[in-house]
C-alpha cells in the first residue's frame, strides 16, 4: 500500500516540493492507516481518495493563507487539512481545535512525528459562541465541514482577521459591513471533476481585528 500512497500524493503535489515534505506526508498517510485499523479516525478508502481526503485542501489552503500567519483549524478531525498545512508551510503557526479526545491524542502524536510540534498545538474542546479570549487574535481562520457557510463566517471572524470558507457547491455569503470579500481560489477534485473553491474574508476598520482584540495567537 506504500508504493500507493506514494503514488497517489505525487499526482496531487507539485514535483518541486522538497523531499522532505513528501516523506513527512507520506508519514502522515501510514499513521492514518494505522490508526484507522483500530479506530474511527477514517474510513479507509483506495490510495487516491485518501490522498484526496488529508491532502488536496491542505495544497490549496498552502497557497491561501498570508506569509508568517498565524492559524486556528476549528474542528480538526483527524488532521486533515491542518497537519499537511503545517507541513506544506513551515512558516505557519497552528492551533487545531478538536473536541473528541481520541483524536486529539492521534493528532498530538502525528505532530510529533512529523516534527511541526514546535510550531502547532492540538487543544481539546469546542468553540464557544461568543468565542472564549484564548481563540481570538488570530491572522486565519478556517473550519472544513464543521459549521454551514454563513454560520462559519459569523464565528471566524470573531477569531481572526481573514476567514476562509472551503466550498463545494455551495454559494459563498454575501460580504457584510464588517466583512469584505478578499480572495477566491477554485480547484477541482481530480478523481471526479467536482468543482471546489476556497473564498477568503477580511475583516474591515471596525470589525474583529479593530481596537480591543485579544492577541492569544500562539
Amino acid at each position: 500500500m506504500a508504493d500507493e500512497d506514494a503514488a497517489a500524493l505525487d499526482a496531487l503535489m507539485e514535483s518541486d516540493r522538497p523531499s522532505g515534505t513528501r516523506d513527512a506526508l507520506l508519514r502522515f498517510t501510514a499513521l492514518v492507516r494505522q490508526w484507522s485499523q483500530k479506530t474511527d479516525l477514517v474510513r479507509v478508502r483506495t490510495p487516491d481518495a485518501l490522498a484526496e481526503l488529508l491532502f488536496l485542501d491542505a495544497l490549496q489552503l498552502a497557497a491561501v493563507v498570508p506569509e508568517g500567519a498565524s492559524v486556528i483549524d476549528v474542528g480538526a478531525g483527524a488532521g486533515a487539512p491542518g497537519l499537511p498545512l503545517a507541513v506544506l508551510r513551515p512558516d505557519l503557526r497552528l492551533v487545531l481545535l478538536e473536541p473528541r479526545r481520541r483524536r486529539v491524542m492521534f493528532m498530538r502524536l502525528a505532530a510529533g512525528s512529523l516534527q511541526v510540534s514546535d510550531r502547532l498545538e492540538v487543544r481539546e474542546g469546542r468553540l464557544d459562541d461568543p468565542p472564549s479570549p484564548e481563540t481570538c487574535g488570530f491572522d486565519f481562520a478556517y473550519s472544513r465541514a464543521t459549521f454551514a457557510p454563513p454560520e462559519w463566517v459569523r464565528r471566524g471572524s470573531a477569531l481572526a482577521r481573514e476567514v476562509g470558507v472551503l466550498l463545494a457547491r455551495e454559494e459563498p455569503p454575501e460580504p457584510t459591513s464588517t466583512l469584505r470579500l478578499a480572495q477566491e481560489h477554485p480547484y477541482e477534485v481530480p478523481s471526479s471533476g467536482a468543482p471546489r473553491r476556497i473564498v477568503t474574508f477580511v475583516t474591515t476598520e471596525g470589525g474583529p481585528d479593530g481596537p480591543g482584540l485579544v492577541g492569544s495567537a500562539p
